[in-house]
Parts: structure tokens; sequence; C-alpha cells
């Protein structure tokens, strides 16, 4: 400690610079980096994350939904993005789920991704409100990936 004052006692000697000049320089740098800002205001983007949805699932009991729903058929974990008009979202859950997708989802386009080395099918499909299917791929691969796009 005491070596760097005896430093700092130099540098000032040095470049006849004062403690104030130091503090001020000090206190130019802190505004320009913004590092005075206290409130941490951000502004989301079109895409927002979701991290599991609750697990629902429109073919079984063929009752209707009022939103257009992606259902993800696989007994492990996944992780997925889905794009709709609101945005791209990222989801992840585990066994057989279901997540909605905005009130009007014009162009949609998903892709989801086996966690693990399972050989079991990963299927993924795009329901309508009345829980019919209206596209559907699926996968047996480890760590398989299944993308799907539809346009209502």
């Amino acid at each position: 400690m005491n070596t760097l004052i005896i430093i700092w006692g130099f540098i000032l000697k040095k470049f006849n610079i004062s403690v104030l000049g130091i503090i001020g320089i000090l206190v130019l740098v802190v505004f320009a980096s913004g590092c005075t800002s206290s409130s941490n205001n951000t502004t989301m983007s079109n895409s927002s994350s979701q991290s599991q949805s609750s697990p629902s699932n429109p073919t079984s009991n063929g009752s209707s939904s009022q939103y257009d729903t992606v259902v993800v058929d696989y007994a492990g974990s996944f992780t997925g993005s889905i794009s709709d008009s609101m945005g791209t979202r990222s989801v992840q859950g585990t066994g057989p789920q279901s997540f909605q997708l905005s009130q009007n989802p014009g162009n949609v386009g998903l892709s989801f991704q086996k966690k693990d080395n399972s050989t079991a099918p990963l299927t993924v499909s795009i329901h309508d409100i009345n829980a019919k299917t209206l596209t559907s791929n699926s996968t047996t691969a480890s760590y398989g990936v299944v993308s799907l796009g539809y346009t209502f």
C-alpha cells in the first residue's frame, strides 16, 4: 500500500497534477462512461424469453383454444425458439408441452432440439384454434433438431 502511495505521489509531482485535478479527470471519465446512471432502463425488442408454458395437449381432449399453439411431444428435455408476428422467444421444457402463438401469428418459424442423446422421437406440430394439426415434423436423432414453418 505504501508503494502505491509513493508511486501516486511521484506521478502527481512529475506531471504537476493536483489531487483535485485527478478527481476532476475521474469524474469526467465516470460521466463519459455512463457509470453514474442509477436507473437500469432497457427497451426490449420484438423478442422475449419464456422459460416454459403450462402443459396442455390440445389433441387429447379436442377442445378449442383462443390461440393457435405449438405442441412439442417429447419425453425428455428440450430447448427451442418460436418466431411469430410478435417476435422470437426462447422456450424450454421437459415432457409434452404446448406454447401459445400470438393472436395473429402470421409467418411462424420453429426450431426445437433435444437436450440429450435419446433416440426417442421429438415431434413438433402447429395446431389451429380448433386443435387441428396444420403441420408437423419429428426426429429420432440424438440431440436431434426439428425445424418447422407455417404461414397463417
